[in-house]
């Protein structure tokens, strides 16, 4: 138990955390995302469009159109300016961030940051530029199913065999074949969650308890599973190396987005003024910073002086 302890109490300590907001149909949108380090832009992006492709599938009322969710751009509310800039590079991320994401133009959502909700917690997973299980093999149509008819399906989706319980090997099994890597929780802490009794297994009854703290993990393993086509133990599934490559897609979308990164940036006087003005406050900020600190280390010398003295009160 202490060992677990210490565990968790070095992870909470270097966990990097953004809450990332968005527009899905209308509503406004917020979740913690984790990650072990800054992550890069790259990775962000990759990040927040797994989260949020999912979240739009299982949010999405009838009559929307089944479209997948894809970042354009991002702002990052500034503390020392306190108004939202536009986020161009990884170097402007601070643990704890508040993030919005731009979709492309359309009519089904407002780009505009209006009221974010408070952040929610969810595991942060991402799946590969490139992976197949990106593609939507079967498209949406009507409402989203419920989460209780999600958790069912997936559940027996994933108990191989048909035990009536999900082993270890079972989980692990049904994240790798819907391609979730975590960012920064792993399958094991999972499991660990969900088997609340630690008898090695997940009932059903955990799993219902499971699904309600987490339910974007059931979501993405649903979705995966449905456009898989036959579940996760479909072995009819077109394999990995059937589609283009994934280094080449992923090539292709980072090029696509420094592309986009540099065309925003260039000759825009006024995002150049707004970088500026940024660099500025934020060395006026550091300076009064400073000057305080000083001036508090001279008052408390000053105090200690005469405090200690042989003339003072105390003596």
């Amino acid at each position: 138990a202490t060992v677990s302890v210490l565990y968790w109490t070095t992870q909470l300590t270097t966990m990097f955390i953004l809450s990332v907001g968005t527009d899905l149909y209308g509503r406004k949108q917020n979740v913690k995302l984790e990650f072990p380090t800054c992550p890069t832009m790259t990775e962000l992006i990759n990040t927040v469009e797994s989260q949020y492709d999912v979240l739009a599938r299982s949010s999405r009322p009838a009559g929307y159109p089944d479209v997948p969710f894809k970042v354009q751009t991002f702002q990052i509310y500034d503390d020392i300016l306190l108004r939202w800039v536009d986020l161009y590079s990884s170097a402007q991320l601070t643990n704890g961030s508040q993030i919005f994401c731009f979709q492309p133009e359309s009519i089904w959502h407002s780009d505009s940051q209006g009221i974010i909700p408070e952040a929610k917690d969810s595991v942060t997973w991402t799946t590969p530029v490139g992976s197949p299980r990106r593609a939507r093999i079967a498209t949406d149509a009507g409402v989203a199913p419920a989460l209780s008819e999600k958790l069912r399906s997936v559940f027996y989706d994933i108990d191989c065999g048909n035990k009536g319980y999900i082993l270890y090997s079972d989980l692990r099994a049904a994240f790798a074949k819907a391609d979730m890597e975590f960012t920064y929780a792993t399958v094991g802490e999972l499991f660990t969650v969900a088997d609340t009794n630690r008898s090695g297994h997940i009932t059903y009854d955990e799993w219902v308890r499971f699904a309600i703290k987490y339910p974007n993990v059931i979501d993405a393993l649903f979705f995966r599973s449905r456009d898989m086509g036959s579940g996760m133990n479909a072995s009819a599934y077109p394999s990995y190396s059937s589609y283009v490559d994934p280094s080449s897609v992923q090539r292709a979308r980072e090029s696509q987005l420094r592309q986009y990164y540099t065309d925003s940036w260039q000759g825009s006087v006024e995002r150049q003024r707004a970088a500026s003005e940024y660099e500025a406050a934020k060395r006026e900020a550091d300076a009064a910073r400073l000057q305080k600190e000083l001036a508090e280390s001279k008052e408390r010398r000053a105090w200690d002086k005469l405090y200690y003295s042989p003339s003072s009160p105390r003596y």
